[in-house]
C-alpha cells in the first residue's frame, strides 16, 4: 500500500473520531472544555489537533485526548478502539467523590460519570474554622469527606509564627493534626497542616495557635488552671483576661475552656474591663434583683447602652451567651458606628446564620477581624475559650486603633 494511501486512511480514521467524540462529549451537556496535548502543544479540541496531524501520531493523540478529557455528568462517552489499541479505564479524569463507570460493547469503550451521594447523616459543613489571634485560618481542601485528609493553611501576621493546630470534634475530643508533608505548593508565609476527618461526632472545629515570634507562655497568669494547656490555641487570650482580672475560672483549679458562658457572665467581663464603676440599682428588669453578683454589671451595661434586655422586661441572666449577642455588646462598648452592610452580611442573613437585629454587629465584627471563619454560627453559643479569644482580639483591635489608626473602613466609623 502506498504511503499516501495509508496517510489518507489514518487521517480519515482520526477525522471520524473527531466527529464522534465531540458529539458524545457534549450530548446532554451545555459545554465541554478539553485541553489536549499533541507533540507538546495544547489544543482546546480534537479538531484543532488534527490540523497539525502527522503520520504516527494516532496512539499519542488518543492517549492525550482521553487523559485530558472530563466526562460530562450522566452522559455516556463512547470511544472506539483504534488498530486494536485498548483504552485504559484510568485515562479519564474524575473529580473527588465522582466515579467513572466503564463497560465495552465490542471494540467500543463506554464511559459514564456518576456523582457519589453524601451520607445524609453528615452535617452540611464537616469542618468549621475559627477566628485566630495574630493570623488567619483557611481550609485549603474543603470538599473532603470522612476518612479523607483535610488540609488547613495558617497565615500568621507579620512578626508572628504558627505553633500548632487544634482540631476538635463536636464532643471536644481532639483529632490528631500534623504538619503537611505533601508536594502541593504552600503559599509563602503560610503553614499547612493535615488531619483525617473521622466518621463520628461531626462537624469538626479547627483552631490555630499563632504567637509573636520568640514569645513563650512561661509564668503565665493561667498557670493555676490544670485544664489550660501551655500552647493551647486559647492560652494567650486566657492569660490576658485572667491577668487583667476580668475573667475567672469556674473554680480555683479549672478554667473549663469548653464550658459555656451565660449572659450575666459576659456582661460581667465587660464591666470589669471598664474597671467596675459604681452604679446605682434601678429596677430595669424583673429578673435582675438588687444584691446579686451580676446586678451591678447589668445596671452598668444598661446605663451605657451596651444591653437592653431580651424583651418583656427581662434580661435573661441565666441564658447562654450567643456569638451575635457578644458582637452586639462589643460593638456598643467600642462606640463605633456601622454605616452600611457588606456582602458577607447579606449572605449570612440569607443563610440564617445571624438574626436581622445582629446584622450591624456582624458587619463590624467581620471588619474588625473578630470573625474570619467559614461558618459564622451567630445564633449558637461560643465556649468560654472562644469568648476569651474574641474579647482578646477586641482588645488587640482597640490598642492598634489607638496606637496607629488603620486605613479607612467604608463600612464603619471608628471611635478613636
Amino acid at each position: 500500500m502506498k504511503k499516501s494511501v495509508l496517510k489518507r486512511r489514518l487521517f480519515a480514521l482520526l477525522l471520524a473520531l473527531a466527529l464522534l467524540l465531540p458529539m458524545s462529549l457534549t450530548a446532554g451537556a451545555t459545554e465541554t472544555v478539553m485541553e489536549c496535548r499533541l507533540r507538546g502543544t495544547y489544543f482546546n479540541s480534537l479538531g484543532e489537533a488534527l490540523k497539525v496531524y502527522r503520520e504516527g501520531d494516532v496512539i499519542e493523540l488518543l492517549t492525550e485526548l482521553h487523559r485530558c478529557s472530563t466526562v460530562p455528568y450522566g452522559v455516556e462517552v463512547r470511544v472506539r478502539g483504534v488498530n486494536g489499541v485498548r483504552v485504559p479505564d484510568d485515562l479519564f479524569y474524575a473529580y473527588p467523590h465522582q466515579e467513572i463507570r466503564h463497560r465495552t460493547e465490542g471494540d467500543v469503550h463506554i464511559f459514564k460519570l456518576v456523582v457519589l451521594e453524601r451520607d445524609p447523616s453528615w452535617p452540611e459543613k464537616l469542618i468549621l474554622t475559627s477566628a485566630v489571634p495574630n493570623g488567619y485560618l483557611s481550609l485549603f481542601s474543603s470538599d473532603v469527606w470522612p476518612g479523607e485528609t483535610a488540609l488547613v493553611d495558617v497565615e500568621p501576621f507579620e512578626g508572628c509564627q504558627a505553633s500548632s493546630l487544634t482540631v476538635l470534634d463536636a464532643k471536644f475530643n481532639q483529632i490528631p493534626a500534623r504538619l503537611y508533608e505533601g508536594d502541593i505548593p504552600v503559599t509563602p508565609g503560610c503553614v499547612r497542616y493535615e488531619f483525617t476527618i473521622p466518621k463520628e461526632n461531626l462537624p469538626l472545629t479547627v483552631y490555630a495557635t499563632v504567637l509573636p515570634a520568640g514569645e513563650t507562655d512561661e509564668n503565665c497568669p493561667s498557670r493555676p488552671f490544670a485544664d489550660v494547656e501551655a500552647g493551647a490555641w486559647y492560652h494567650r487570650a486566657v492569660d490576658e483576661l485572667v491577668g487583667r482580672k476580668v475573667i475567672n475560672g469556674t473554680d480555683p483549679q479549672h478554667f473549663t475552656p469548653y464550658g459555656m458562658l451565660t449572659r450575666a457572665e459576659a456582661v460581667t467581663i465587660l464591666y470589669r474591663l471598664a474597671d467596675t464603676p459604681a452604679v446605682p440599682y434601678a429596677p430595669a428588669y424583673s429578673d435582675v434583683p438588687d444584691g446579686e453578683w451580676y446586678t451591678a454589671p447589668v445596671m452598668w451595661a444598661t446605663r451605657e447602652g451596651i444591653v437592653n434586655g431580651v424583651g418583656g422586661g427581662l434580661f435573661a441572666p441565666g441564658e447562654l451567651l450567643t456569638r451575635e449577642a457578644l458582637w452586639i455588646m462589643l460593638l456598643r462598648l467600642s462606640g463605633d458606628k456601622v454605616l452600611y452592610s457588606m456582602l458577607d452580611t447579606k449572605l449570612a442573613l440569607e443563610s440564617g446564620e445571624i438574626n436581622a437585629f445582629a446584622a450591624d454587629a456582624f458587619t463590624w465584627a467581620h471588619v474588625m477581624g473578630l470573625v474570619n471563619a467559614n461558618a459564622i454560627r451567630g445564633k449558637s453559643a461560643p465556649t468560654r475559650a472562644e469568648t476569651a479569644v474574641t474579647v482578646y482580639m477586641y482588645l488587640q483591635s482597640r490598642e492598634k486603633i489607638a496606637a496607629d489608626p488603620p486605613p479607612y473602613y467604608p463600612e464603619i466609623q471608628l471611635n478613636r
